[in-house]
């Protein structure tokens, strides 16, 4: 059997594991795993790793939604403490890489295909430059990368879930002081996510009869509920004002990619709505925004192709 190496990109609910060759970043035997089925990150590698019928690796990569930096890491979103020994031992990997899950996006950049992602406006950038990757879901999570002088990336792990939610008009300012808890600084969290964007529809509708933000999503795109219309309408003004403050902050002339679980399902109104033309309003300089490409990521496992990234600079 061929030299292999485990990659792996683990969220709070489902935990998800691939194969690859080292060196490569196609990913085979992609499997998902309900994180309720099993007591510890360690059990759901092994378990995957006995599944495919493995008895040691390569090397392994792991991406984990949570902060990487102490020995000790837990999940943000699930009460799973471990190591990168740990992980390492469970996987049965010679070599051993942990990511933050938005390190692991940033990774991925260069290997998305045309399949991969749909592109909102912007021109391709000739050679390599600055990207950034952001992603509504649970959170706002966001990264940079930055291209070597050498040859090769950077990744940087950054945080814009946390930056102060953008309003422009007294309606905005209305709607964010309603979502927001009396005494607490208002972030773009309180809106750019889904738990935001039930927040943001229980503000403004008088009798709220939608109870997840998958409703209101489902609503506002079919257009049989005017809150939740007017509610994604704004989710994507907001989205568009962060995206672009975030663009012209990092200078990111490759690129702005979206990813996540929510924006796919707004590709066609990111594309024949504001999205665009508020993404550019820099005023002075708007002129620097209009080549900058905005991608939403369509590929189902993305993070696996920036793990895989990680993999091949072990060699």
């Amino acid at each position: 059997m061929a030299e292999l190496a485990l990659v792996g990109d683990i969220g709070g609910t489902n935990s998800r594991f691939g194969l690859v060759e080292p060196g490569s970043t196609e990913v085979h035997n992609i499997d998902v795993h309900k994180n309720d089925e099993f007591t510890s990150l360690e059990d759901s590698i092994a378990h995957y790793v006995k599944g495919q019928g493995l008895t040691g690796l390569a090397a392994a990569a792991i991406d984990v939604a949570g902060p990487i930096e102490s020995e000790v890491i837990t999940l943000t979103n699930r009460d799973w403490s471990f190591t990168r020994e740990s992980l390492r031992k469970a996987a049965g990997a010679a070599q051993f890489r942990l990511l933050n899950d938005f390190e692991a996006l940033a990774l991925a950049l260069p290997h998305l295909g045309p399949d991969d992602v749909v592109q909102i406006g912007g021109e391709t950038p000739s050679h390599p430059q600055v990207k950034i990757v952001l992603g509504p879901g649970t959170g706002l999570g966001m990264a940079t990368l930055a291209p070597l002088p050498q040859g090769g990336w950077m990744a940087l792990p950054g945080e814009v879930g946390h930056i102060t939610l953008p309003v422009v008009t007294q309606e905005e300012f209305d709607w964010r002081e309603k979502i927001t808890r009396p005494g607490v600084p208002s972030e773009t969290e309180d809106a750019i996510t889904g738990g935001g964007i039930l927040r943001m529809y229980d503000a403004i509708a008088p009798q709220p009869t939608l109870t997840t933000p998958e409703q209101i999503m489902q609503a506002g795109l079919a257009g049989t509920d005017p809150y939740a219309v007017k509610t994604i309408d704004q989710f994507i003004i907001w989205l568009a004002r962060i995206t672009g403050d975030a663009a012209m902050t990092m200078q990111a002339l490759g690129g702005v990619y979206l990813a996540g679980g929510i924006v796919p399902s707004l590709v066609g109104k990111l594309q024949t709505g504001p999205f665009r033309r508020i993404f550019e309003e820099k005023g002075k300089i708007a002129h620097v925004m209009r080549p900058i490409p905005v991608y939403v990521i369509v590929d189902k496992f993305p993070a696996f192709k920036g793990c895989a990234a990680a993999i091949a600079a072990m060699r």
